[in-house]
């Protein structure tokens, strides 16, 4: 059911993403600080039209908690997610070379998150160590063991999994974490304040993949 709440968040998510624009030219997307408390380089992938400044309010969110090394993946509109996840593993390749890190965080938004999670499952050697998608297609399968799968319970373009059936269902419990964000449509997952809180928390969580949930996580509204 749409409510004036998740109304408002889209379309304020909406209008911050259209005036940042402009600030393309002076966001900083490639500095790396070895000294942060979270020193794993994140890399963010826009969705279909849209642009690296979408993730403004999220990068700024993760600064604040000691996730503060940024670069990002763009791409002109278009739908080879395949070959996309290629040109991706090459971005990562080299963001590892220069840096020195050993592997990188993503984070995806719509088509970006498909992208970004067929490069986890291609047959390459990993360079990622958490994957975070919000509202991104989904197939059958499952997700990978990496993925936080963050969904909005009100969007029309990709609704949430099945709470049954859907591919969070995998073999033995260990497939991706899958979140349903109440009261928020599509571009709401940029800014809603449970998103940003589960992203964070994601990130920020020690050693290896943490046990997951067997059906989705439905935040309640007070997030």
């Amino acid at each position: 059911m749409i409510s004036l709440r998740m109304v408002g968040t889209e379309v304020s998510a909406l209008g911050a993403a259209a005036l940042s624009i402009p600030l393309r030219f002076v966001v900083d997307r490639h500095r790396f600080d070895p000294s942060s408390p979270y020193p794993t380089p994140v890399v963010l992938v826009h969705g279909l039209f849209g642009d690296p400044t979408n993730f403004l309010l999220l990068r700024r969110y993760l600064a604040a908690r000691g996730i503060r090394n940024f670069t990002a993946f763009s791409y002109p509109p278009r739908l080879d997610y395949q070959r996309l996840a290629t040109r991706l593993g090459d971005l990562v390749d080299a963001i590892c070379l220069a840096t020195g890190a050993p592997e990188v965080d993503l984070i995806g938004h719509s088509l970006g998150g498909l992208i970004a999670r067929y490069l986890v499952e291609m047959p390459r050697a990993s360079r990622v160590r958490r994957l975070v998608t919000l509202g991104a297609p989904y197939f059958a399968t499952s997700l990978p063991p990496e993925e936080l799968a963050i969904f909005a319970a009100a969007d029309p373009f990709i609704p949430p999994p099945h709470p049954v059936y859907g591919p969070h269902s995998a073999p033995c419990h260990r497939g991706g974490r899958v979140v349903v964000v109440p009261e928020c449509g599509h571009w709401g997952l940029l800014i809603h304040p449970a998103v940003l809180r589960e992203a964070a928390g994601f990130l920020a969580f020690p050693g290896a993949t943490p046990q997951l949930a067997e059906a989705p996580l439905a935040l309640g509204a007070a997030s």
